[in-house]
């Protein structure tokens, strides 16, 4: 039987053996940890202000095209949920958003807030436009960190605590907490000095489930506020990008924040709104950013593993 005969098969899913094949490389997906805490900084540590080309605003792309472009080096995929699935597929399924605690939000027409993915890169391809919306924001979380610096440094001092819980939505391996205690804003370790966000606020607010039964603490005051004034903010100061069909944007979880508006799709029998989408790890010794978490020198760093559960490359949603 010939690959596509396998590929047909098996409803189209792209699975290697476990021991071979591009898929698994024998090496596993990190998934989710919390941070390493002795690593963490205060927030006296971090810079008054981030310089250098990852500080890019508005008018530098809107102005200069030249400063678009596609990198050769990217990374190693890493598994996006908890069936492996190393080939994404933003798409709506029907799904409802308002089921924060059980539902992730890029399976639904919902908008996405400004966030960050779990992996240092994202990649997207579009294959079919919505009628209405689906477009994307980003921003440069060093120009909002610096930003912030300036006007609310309250707010940047309550992300850099490491107070926040973020919902692992049931991804969770054998023996892991449902959840994860974390900080938004963190200091490179090892003196370099760069700032790196991990933050989506769907995966804070969806732990009601926890802390109104006194397991961790409801937001404070102090966290919705910051939450707000980085939405706020991050809006403020964002690009509005509109993805035709072909077109592949790739982006830096470390230093770009992204969002989606919400989305009306075509009647049937036309296409729904359909981005293939890649999360790709670029560990330290390759050139990638070190972390605070134990799996910073890892191929596969970040993204989400259940189990053993092996990597696999649906053509399409499931």
């Amino acid at each position: 039987m010939d690959a596509a005969s396998k590929s047909s098969a098996n409803g189209g899913l792209l699975t290697p053996p476990l021991d071979s094949g591009p898929l698994h490389e024998g090496i596993k997906t990190s998934g989710q940890h919390p941070p390493a805490y002795e690593q963490l900084q205060p927030y006296e540590a971090f810079p008054d202000t981030i310089v250098g080309p990852t500080v890019w605003e508005t008018e530098q792309y809107r102005s200069d095209t030249e400063k678009w472009g596609l990198g050769t080096y990217l990374g190693y995929f890493v598994s996006q949920n908890g069936k492996g699935h190393v080939l994404g597929h933003v798409k709506d399924l029907g799904e409802d958003a308002r089921q924060i605690d059980k539902v992730r939000v890029y399976r639904t027409n919902a908008r996405q807030y400004f966030h960050t993915d779990d992996s240092d890169i994202v990649g997207l391809l579009c294959i079919a436009r919505a009628l209405e919306g689906g477009e994307s924001d980003i921003v440069s979380s060093h120009h909002v960190y610096n930003t912030l610096k300036r006007e609310r440094p309250d707010i940047l001092r309550t992300l850099a605590e490491p107070i926040w819980y973020v919902d692992r939505k049931g991804e969770v391996s054998q023996g892991q907490e449902p959840y994860i205690r974390t900080s938004v804003v963190y200091l490179e370790p090892g003196g370099q000095g760069r700032v790196y966000w991990k933050w989506d606020p769907y995966y804070i607010r969806s732990l009601e489930r926890f802390s109104s039964k006194g397991i961790i603490p409801p937001l404070s005051q102090a966290q919705v506020e910051a939450a707000e004034a980085l939405e706020a903010t991050c809006k403020r100061l964002s690009l509005h990008m509109i993805l035709e069909v072909g077109d592949i944007q790739f982006l830096s979880n470390t230093h770009v924040l992204h969002a989606r508006t919400e989305y009306r799709d075509h009647a049937p029998p036309a296409p729904r709104r359909h981005l293939m989408r890649l999360w790709l790890a670029t560990p330290e010794d390759e050139g990638g950013w070190k972390l605070p978490f134990h799996d910073s020198m890892e191929k596969k760093r970040g993204g989400i593993q259940v189990d053993d559960t092996p990597p696999a490359a649906n053509l399409d949603a499931e």
